[in-house]
């Protein structure tokens, strides 16, 4: 498989190679990537002009972008992600998601400063942008620093069919930086109940017990089966709101990555109605895989 990594002048991307690294996932090649953004001044260029050049700032913007990417190719490098650079102009979720397609990358990796959700939905961040735009699997770090042992995950699940997907799609990715893996299913159980109410079934409880049965199985089943596949991996089902209970496993697990699938169902549906997986990208402050097993690997 191949990745594009988002390398900024700030070196923020340092934190989302050293998780590539640590996951290790089977990457044939690494594309570090760093877009040079056209520039938006907010005086006419003939004031702005009286203090320096346009161009001047576009070489200068260029040679710092050079720097960061010839540090990233040496820690991509020293960590065996097979690395290569380039350098463009361009907005860098737009860039990233080209650049992606170009070269047929099935990941697009990137750090995030994690946002309120106010900010997040009207500010505009990359992380964000490419939850929304993008059709490839997305990896977004936190500048905080993990602790230097294996990796924990939660993998939250509603056992779908699209899930079970994303199920088959880590396994394609080959993370071999994974010691434990939490298959995590929440039964929104008080929902479903009202649910049910309206249509008058006969015994709700009933139904919702079985119903929790059923993904209990299920569960153990798929655990079992990355397992089998060289995830160690148990399962949980628990019930409540689907956010707070990702959270909280998150939290009792101490787990360093949570990883979604993403269906992706539009942009006004992502925005004004809302997405738990969007939710997980730009306001949790722990890492996001986001898979999308519709982009081949």
């Amino acid at each position: 498989m191949k990745c594009v990594v988002g390398v900024d002048l700030e070196r923020r991307s340092t934190s989302v190679i050293e998780l590539l690294g640590r996951l290790k996932l089977d990457i044939d090649e690494t594309v570090l990537l760093h877009a040079t953004e056209p520039m938006q001044l907010a005086l006419p260029y003939s004031a702005y002009g009286m203090f320096v050049e346009t161009d001047e700032i576009y070489s200068t913007l260029r040679e710092a972008g050079e720097g960061v990417l010839a540090d990233a190719h040496r820690e991509a490098t020293r960590l065996d992600l097979h690395p290569k650079s380039e350098l463009t102009e361009g907005f860098p979720t737009r860039t990233l998601i080209d650049t992606a397609v170009r070269v047929d990358a099935s990941l697009i990796a990137v750090t995030s400063t994690v946002r309120s959700t106010i900010g997040a939905v009207f500010g505009g961040s990359v992380a964000r942008g490419l939850a929304i735009s993008g059709t490839q699997s997305i990896l977004v770090a936190r500048e905080d620093a993990l602790p230097d042992e294996p990796l924990r995950v939660v993998f939250a699940t509603d056992q779908s069919p699209y899930c079970a997907e994303c199920v088959k799609l880590l396994v394609k990715f080959a993370p071999k930086g994974i010691s434990h893996a939490t298959l995590l299913t929440v039964h929104e159980r008080a929902k479903h109940e009202g649910h049910l109410s309206f249509i008058h079934h006969r015994d709700t409880h009933t139904a919702l017990d079985e119903a929790q049965a059923n993904l209990t199985t299920r569960g153990c089943e798929i655990a079992h089966w990355l397992t089998e596949h060289g995830i160690p991996t148990d399962s949980k089902v628990v019930s409540g709101h689907v956010e707070e209970m990702i959270h909280k496993e998150m939290k009792e697990t101490q787990a360093d990555l949570l990883i979604v699938g993403s269906h992706g169902h539009g942009f006004i549906d992502r925005v004004m109605v809302g997405s738990s997986s969007l939710h997980q990208v730009i306001c949790e402050r722990y890492p996001v895989l986001l898979l999308r097993p519709s982009h081949k690997c």
